[in-house]
């Protein structure tokens, strides 16, 4: 199953990066949980499309890149990089981190986003 868990994540990211939105959400559960660094959580897919648009509204020329995607058995590791330029200060961002997947009946049901790259492998159970 963990191979299928990783070939989801990848799918979904892949959808939202042709802008396929309803295919990216289809790799989710309909009550999925997304705790991202600030604000929320965010729930069901309103939610996630909620916290995808908080970073197009306020960045231009926003950027996503998968790292790295790591099997944690029921679990999925993403290391990820990010950035724009922040439309209010006109700076430019540029962040890294990982967010933790948890699946339920194959589909994305949790993600849990966190700034330090080796604390989600803490919270994945494969770092101590």
């Amino acid at each position: 199953m963990s191979d299928e868990n990783v070939e989801t994540v990848r799918s979904s990211l892949d959808a939202i990066d042709r802008g396929d939105a309803e295919t990216a959400l289809s790799f989710f559960s309909e009550d999925v949980v997304f705790e991202p660094l600030v604000a929320g959580p965010y729930y069901g897919h309103a939610g996630v499309v909620a916290q995808w648009m908080a970073f197009f509204e306020e960045f231009d020329d926003y950027w996503f890149e998968a790292d790295e995607l790591i099997d944690a058995g029921e679990e999925v590791v993403l290391y990820w990089r990010h950035g724009g330029i922040g439309k209010a200060s006109g700076i430019r961002v540029e962040n890294e981190g990982g967010s933790v997947f948890t699946f339920k009946d194959g589909k994305i049901s949790r993600v849990r986003v966190y700034a330090d790259r080796a604390e989600s492998l803490k919270v994945a159970g494969l770092w101590e």
